[in-house]
């Protein structure tokens, strides 16, 4: 029987004196074309929504784009396979928020719905980092779902409009892969080509998914224990926000789920991170939703230009990114009737009750073990 600790309290203590390393940005990891690229897989078809007078339809399909980006991002850094990546985002996201859009009406099944998709998100860790950021998007879609309770044919409709922006996403992730595969095919990159993998007939595929599921069942690895505090921290924060009375509760399990990591050190500095970012990015998101009193086009500018900047310091630097982020967010709410101001104060809580949940949660884990310093 594994024993635990809670002594980490020590690196929580050196994270919290190291305050200088949120304002380091590598300017190797800045990616500015990708930035720009699936930048534009955000604003475009929330930019068509508004021009048909379908802004809401546009929402999800940015919404359903936003994260596929990241995973698309990821992917590429992960070993160039970001279209990939963002497909399995984009067709997790479609069903998690079907899901998600049904479940809200029934409180009682929304708990267990939110717990079974965070232990997913937390058991596939055990496959690759593609695969596990693309998972991680599915439980975030899902809680996204839970703002607006829809009937079947309606929540169909929605999450239609989640999968079309993850797969343009996935398409746009594409046009910067082909011409690396071109190079490979034609042995310009052969020594940065990785090496593929065996093909594999459906059925050992199948075996070797269930298998390997079935290897950290429970909590006797490194994975499995990881799937129990996601599952625990998103129901607690969802149940705390929920008892607090906080407007939009998904936000604080959204942010547990975002923030806990295998690995104590880096939960430390994203939960740092995610709620100063966050703090910041309020700030940003109400100064430019002043500009809604020009119309819509200038808010649309500047949600292009919060997003894409975003998407640029993503792999460089997280404060940052969650300050673009949040600021992106604040002006999408705004687009669509929500007080910009209100909803701030509110996601602001949302992510302080969130992130301070993945702290806690952080904290139980296994005395002695190998530890992953990947993020």
């Amino acid at each position: 029987m594994s024993t635990y600790s809670t002594s980490t309290y020590s690196e929580t203590v050196r994270e919290l004196r190291s305050p200088r390393r949120v304002a380091q940005i590598p300017r190797s990891s800045l990616i500015p074309v990708r930035g720009v690229l699936h930048g534009v897989g955000v604003i475009v078809p929330l930019a068509l929504g508004a021009a048909t007078d379908n802004l809401a339809h546009g929402t999800f399909a940015a919404l359903g784009a936003l994260p596929a980006g990241c995973a698309a991002i990821f992917g590429h850094r992960a070993g160039r396979r970001s279209a990939a990546t963002a497909f399995l985002a984009a067709v997790g996201m479609a069903v998690a928020a079907f899901i998600g859009a049904l479940a809200a009406a029934e409180p009682v099944l929304l708990v267990p719905v939110i717990a079974l998709f965070a232990y997913v998100a937390g058991i596939v860790t055990a496959f690759s980092d593609r695969v596990a950021v693309a998972a991680l998007q599915w439980p975030l879609a899902l809680l996204m779902a839970t703002v607006l309770p829809e009937p079947p044919s309606h929540a169909a409709v929605r999450a239609g409009f989640v999968l079309a922006g993850g797969l343009f996403q996935a398409a746009l992730a594409s046009l910067i892969a082909a011409p690396a595969a071109i190079g490979a095919a034609t042995g310009t990159q052969t020594d940065e080509a990785p090496a593929r993998p065996p093909h594999r007939t459906p059925r050992v595929f199948v075996r070797h998914l269930v298998g390997t599921v079935r290897a950290h069942l429970g909590v006797r690895t490194e994975q499995g224990r990881h799937a129990v505090r996601m599952a625990a921290a998103a129901v607690v924060a969802q149940l705390a926000a929920l008892l607090l009375g906080l407007p939009h509760p998904y936000w604080a399990a959204l942010t547990a789920l975002v923030v806990l990591k295998s690995d104590h050190v880096i939960t430390v500095r994203r939960g740092l991170d995610r709620i100063g970012g966050t703090a910041l990015g309020v700030v940003l998101g109400i100064l430019l939703a002043a500009f809604a009193a020009l119309g819509t086009a200038p808010l649309l500018i500047g949600a292009a230009v919060a997003v894409t900047l975003a998407y640029t310091v993503f792999p460089a630097n997280y404060f940052l990114f969650t300050t673009f982020l949040t600021g992106f967010v604040v002006l999408l709410l705004d687009l669509l009737g929500q007080s910009a101001h209100q909803m701030a104060g509110a996601r602001l809580l949302g992510t302080l009750l969130g992130g301070t949940i993945a702290l806690v949660a952080s904290h139980v884990r296994p005395a002695a073990g190998k530890r992953h310093l990947s993020d």
